[in-house]
C-alpha cells in the first residue's frame, strides 16, 4: 500500500535548504529565483487591488461631479451647415442663468433652423460633451489592475526566463568542460 507524504523537501523550492549533495548551485539558484518571482507575484495582487480602488474613487468622483456640473438645455437652431463627412455644425441659441448664449455647435445628426435639438452645459452655460456615467470608475478601476498584474507578470516571467538560460549556459559550459576533461585523460577521472 503506497501512502502520500507531503514532504517540502521534495518541492522544487525545497532544493533551496536542501542538503542532497547531488543538488547544484544553479538548481539552488534557480529555486531561489523562482520563489522571489512567486512572492513577488502575490505581493502584486493586494498591491493592483489598492491601486485599482484609488482609481475608482477618484474616477467615480470625477463622474460624480461632472453630473453635478452639467444639465441639458433645449437649443433653438439658427443656422445649420452639413459638411462633406456628414457632421452637422449649426448656430444655435440656448438659455443660461444671464440670459442667452449663442455659439456653434457640433452634431452628429441633421439639424434644420428653428429646430430644438438638447444640448449639454456646463454651470457658465458653456457647451460640454454629456457627463461620463458613473459606471466607467469600475472598467478604468479594472483596467489598471489588469495592467498592473500583466505588467508584473510580464516582467517576472522575464526575470526567472533570463535567469534559468544564464543558468542552463553555465551549466552547458560546466558540462563541456567535465567531458573535455574526461576526454584528455583517456576516460578516467583520477590521476593515479
Amino acid at each position: 500500500m503506497d501512502t502520500f507524504t507531503l514532504d517540502p523537501r521534495c518541492w522544487r523550492i525545497g532544493r533551496i535548504f536542501g542538503r542532497n549533495p547531488l543538488i547544484r548551485r544553479a538548481d539552488r539558484i534557480e529555486a531561489l529565483v523562482t520563489l522571489v518571482a512567486l512572492i513577488v507575484s502575490l505581493v502584486a495582487i493586494p498591491v493592483a487591488g489598492v491601486a485599482a480602488l484609488l482609481v475608482y474613487n477618484a474616477r467615480g468622483s470625477r463622474y460624480a461631479q461632472e453630473t453635478d456640473e452639467r444639465h441639458t438645455v433645449a437649443a433653438t437652431v439658427l443656422e445649420s451647415e452639413t459638411d462633406a463627412a456628414g457632421s452637422t455644425v449649426v448656430q444655435a441659441r440656448w438659455p443660461v442663468a444671464t440670459g442667452e448664449r449663442t455659439g456653434p455647435l457640433q452634431l452628429t445628426r441633421e439639424a434644420k433652423v428653428g429646430q430644438h435639438i438638447e444640448i449639454w452645459v456646463d454651470t457658465g452655460g458653456d457647451p460640454v460633451a454629456p457627463p461620463t456615467p458613473t459606471w466607467h470608475a469600475v472598467g478604468d478601476a479594472y483596467g489598471t489592475a489588469l495592467a498592473i498584474l500583466l505588467c508584473m507578470g510580464v516582467t517576472m516571467t522575464s526575470f526567472v526566463t533570463g535567469v534559468r538560460s544564464r543558468l542552463d549556459r553555465a551549466c552547458d559550459a560546466q558540462w563541456d568542460r567535465e567531458i573535455r576533461c574526461l576526454q584528455d585523460d583517456g576516460g578516467r577521472t583520477n590521476q593515479h
